[in-house]
């Protein structure tokens, strides 16, 4: 019976809860918006947009500094690293704070998203509710992602996508204890949403095709959806450095921000708010490939100054819209060199490779497009762009790649200076060298019980003083259901040409080395080059001392603080 509460009783309430979280935005955006439509006096949209976004930035900064302690926008990727490295804890009055200010602010015209603040509402009161019902602590990270799933299942209509965004964002893991509650809790989020709010998508397009040609050209595409990530990273950095250089305080911050926001939004109106209407009108055929191209750009912008700014919101209904229209204008441009062309085919592929290149989640961003369009035959061009925008992406912007893999670990690879840390990190402080070596021709019988009394679980192959392979206990399990084990020698047994570590490598090569392969102890060689064996890295040693972060005082160093 507690197994059944675990995996279909307590998902079905956080189901609940997720569900009546989406009803609850989308009706305080609502309301925002009737709000906005009475104050606007002059019947006039631009003109309001130019008049009211100022204020209300210089509004939210006051609120989220006054009341929050954390004021960093609750993006959907914030929710995740909150969930997998605090275990679940999230902090409920942000929760609402964010949702409230989000949806004022997209009622009144700011060019942000959504789903960050649901996510984060979804997941708060989840979090609320399980703390409320004592249960059991180990089951809380699981739960808060099925609060923050079935939040988006039900305010994107998409259960399967929600189920993904939580197995590849936030848990990193597939198994039967994890893939029932979340499915349990998304499809009953799902049909509270279609009950209250009916069963439509998010926004219309019919149906397209493509031929071999367009998948010819999806490197092509890719690369310019990856041009226009970059300049939203561009732009968010140069503006947080003005920002920083100018040393104004974050209501000025605000009210300058929000005044170059409006005045994009006074120009291009159709930038404001969430988009999703726009990009129905897109599909359309209701804009021109110029308009659309400075729609593009024009919403990107606002977007990244608002973030910059410190004003809360989502950003993927802001990737969708500039993926949407970036991709048609680029699309229209190249029908008038490539025949039977279809804008739309590109603007399609488009919403999902510039959401996949702001996430780094190409899976979950190309399912929760192909669910919402309902245009499964245009799968394969979504995914193949999704993935090879989000490798350009970072090839551009040399992210780290395996970040997502390592913060199931603990380890938040996404903070910046935590990343210098590490860079910094000699790791020949965490070298063991008393770890035995093999030789290839040793029968494996002959050291598999001094191998048994080892720390490591692997062990070094080494030739003439070069690391040429190694061996782990799982080689020798599979050795053990051979009847001639006696004569088998670690030759055949061990992996060759192993991957290893060098004397320069620093803390990122050991995470991206634990990102592939989950060992204890992971072999070092001189260099590249030449491979001379050199000792084994004691992984053990190495996360407990990368688990602290130290500054420097003087000439001696302090712990200062842990990480999360």
């Amino acid at each position: 019976m507690r197994e059944f509460h675990r995996l279909f009783s307590v998902p079905f309430l956080i189901g609940i809860i997720g569900g009546f979280s989406a009803i609850f935005v989308r009706l305080v955006i609502h309301g925002s918006s009737s709000v906005a439509n009475w104050l606007n006096l002059f019947n006039d949209k631009p003109l309001f947009f130019l008049i009211a976004i100022p204020p209300l930035f210089v509004a939210s900064s006051f609120v989220i500094h006054r009341f929050l302690t954390d004021t960093s926008n609750p993006t959907i990727d914030s929710v995740a690293r909150s969930i997998a490295l605090k275990k679940g804890r999230l902090d409920y009055k942000k929760g609402l704070t964010s949702v409230l200010l989000t949806a004022i602010n997209i009622g009144f015209g700011t060019p942000v998203g959504r789903e960050g603040p649901i996510a984060k509402f979804g997941g708060s009161f989840t979090a609320l509710f399980l703390k409320a019902f004592k249960v059991e602590g180990a089951s809380i990270p699981l739960f808060v992602t099925c609060g923050v799933s079935s939040a988006l299942a039900a305010t994107f209509n998409a259960p399967i996508a929600a189920v993904v965004f939580g197995l590849e964002i936030i848990l990193g893991r597939l198994n039967f204890n994890v893939i029932i509650p979340l499915s349990v809790s998304s499809a009953v989020a799902t049909v509270i949403s279609r009950y209250f709010l009916g069963n439509y998508p998010t926004f219309y397009v019919h149906k397209l095709h493509y031929n071999f040609l367009f998948l010819l050209l999806v490197p092509l595409f890719a690369l310019a959806f990856s041009s226009i990530v970059v300049l939203f990273g561009f732009v968010f950095e140069m503006t947080e450095k003005i920002y920083e250089n100018l040393k104004i305080n974050h209501l000025l911050k605000a009210l300058t921000g929000g005044i170059i926001v409006a005045i994009i939004v006074f120009v291009f109106p159709d930038a404001a708010s969430l988009g999703y209407k726009q990009v129905s009108q897109l599909f359309a055929h209701k804009f021109q490939y110029d308009h659309a191209f400075m729609l593009a750009i024009a919403k990107t912008v606002g977007l990244a100054i608002t973030f910059a700014s410190g004003i809360f919101g989502g950003i993927f209904a802001p990737s969708i819209f500039i993926g949407a229209f970036w991709g048609f204008a680029m699309g229209g441009f190249l029908s008038h060199t490539v025949a039977g062309l279809d804008p739309l085919s590109v603007a399609l592929i488009g919403t999902a490779s510039v959401t996949a290149g702001i996430s780094s989640a190409p899976f979950r961003s190309s399912l929760i497009i192909i669910e919402l369009t309902q245009n499964y035959q245009m799968a394969i061009p979504i995914l193949l762009s999704s993935v090879i925008t989000l490798y350009f992406v970072h090839v551009f912007e040399d992210r780290v790649h395996f970040a997502r893999t390592i913060l199931q670990k603990g380890f938040d690879l996404m903070d910046a200076s935590y990343q210098e840390k590490l860079k910094r990190l000699n790791i020949t402080n965490f070298i063991d060298t008393d770890i035995q070596t093999l030789n290839r021709d040793t029968r494996i019988s002959d050291v598999v019980f001094d191998l048994m009394n080892s720390p490591s679980s692997y062990f070094p192959v080494v030739e003439e003083g070069k690391l040429i392979g190694v061996l782990s206990f799982r080689d020798i399990r599979l050795m053990y259901t051979k009847e001639d084990y006696t004569t088998t020698t670690v030759g055949e047994l061990m992996t060759p040409n192993p991957s290893a570590l060098t004397l320069k490598s620093n803390g990122i090569d050991v995470f991206e080395f634990l990102s592939h392969i989950d060992a204890n102890y992971i072999p070092v060689v001189n260099n590249e080059k030449e491979k001379l064996y050199v000792g084994m890295l004691n992984v053990n040693s190495f996360t407990k001392f990368v688990s602290f972060v130290y500054l420097k005082r003087g000439d001696r160093c302090v712990l200062h603080d842990k990480i999360p």
